[in-house]
């Protein structure tokens, strides 16, 4: 006889997405905290008035400052979820923090994955102000993430471009582990906002620029200012001109995607549950 995972389904995994983020907004909320959902959560938020239907993450911005006293003062009141960053989680596979279920688990197809369901939280950094600083730094962030991202590389698919060169890519890479090239990219945001906090106002979520480029770019304004809108059955806080933050992020956002492109980033058991066959 066999065993088999339960994967979770989509609106199981997106109950327990909800939940997390109703324990993030009520400590955001009882310590003044001024986040916003980004993302396909902000777009899910306006077009859906709460998830996207096939979504199964979440994305949380908060100010630099504002970030890391999270990061360092941020207990979960459901003893169930757990704060993962570079600094308390060893060989940490992201640059950034994400709040994670402890009862579930990700089954990752093609790279390692160390949490369960999950919110993700990214610190909004100050960026160069020209649209050539801005490139350079794309390009700096691009090549740490990409050596990041080779490391926990577990299996390659022939549809990716240059799939041929990838475990050239991967054993290069894997000279160093997967933490080392995660510090060099925290290390790389913070000296980019220190740099340019004075002299810019654009800001971005930086530390993730290496899977969404540039189009996260926006004056501080679009950031700072907010709007609360509902989310499922929470209230929460997206950028205030929704509509240029939306446009910029994703075209058409009022249009769905095609049924092929409406795909999820993983999935998603219970720990301990298996099903016999």
């Amino acid at each position: 006889m066999g065993e088999q995972l339960k994967y979770l389904t989509v609106p199981e995994v997106q109950k327990i997405m909800l939940a997390i983020l109703a324990d993030m907004i009520k400590y955001f909320n009882e310590h003044n905290y001024h986040y916003v959902l980004t993302g396909g959560s902000a777009l899910g938020a306006v077009r859906h008035q709460g998830f996207i239907p096939w979504d199964d993450d979440a994305d949380v911005a908060l100010p630099r400052d504002e970030y890391e006293q999270f990061i360092r003062d941020y207990r979960p009141y459901n003893s169930q979820y757990e704060l993962l960053t570079p600094y308390n989680t060893e060989n940490w596979l992201y640059a950034y923090a994400r709040v994670s279920d402890t009862q579930t688990q990700a089954d990752g197809k093609w790279a390692l994955v160390h949490n369960g369901v999950y919110v993700d939280v990214f610190p909004i950094d100050a960026v160069p102000k020209s649209k050539v600083g801005q490139k350079i730094a794309y390009y700096q962030m691009k090549y740490l993430d990409v050596m990041r991202n080779s490391t926990r590389r577990i299996a390659i698919s022939k549809q990716e471009p240059g799939w041929w060169l990838k475990p050239l890519l991967i054993k290069y890479a894997q000279r160093h582990p997967t933490g080392w090239w995660v510090q060099r990219m925290d290390k790389l945001a913070q000296k980019m906002n220190q740099r340019h906090v004075a002299r810019s106002d654009i800001y971005s979520l930086y530390i993730v620029q290496g899977l969404n480029k540039t189009r996260e770019n926006f004056p501080l304004a679009v950031y700072q200012q907010r709007q609360s809108v509902p989310f499922e059955d929470l209230t929460v806080y997206i950028p205030a001109d929704s509509q240029s933050y939306l446009t910029q992020m994703y075209g058409d956002w009022r249009a769905l995607p095609p049924k092929k492109k409406q795909k999820t980033h993983a999935r998603f058991y219970n720990k301990g549950v298996e099903v016999h066959d």
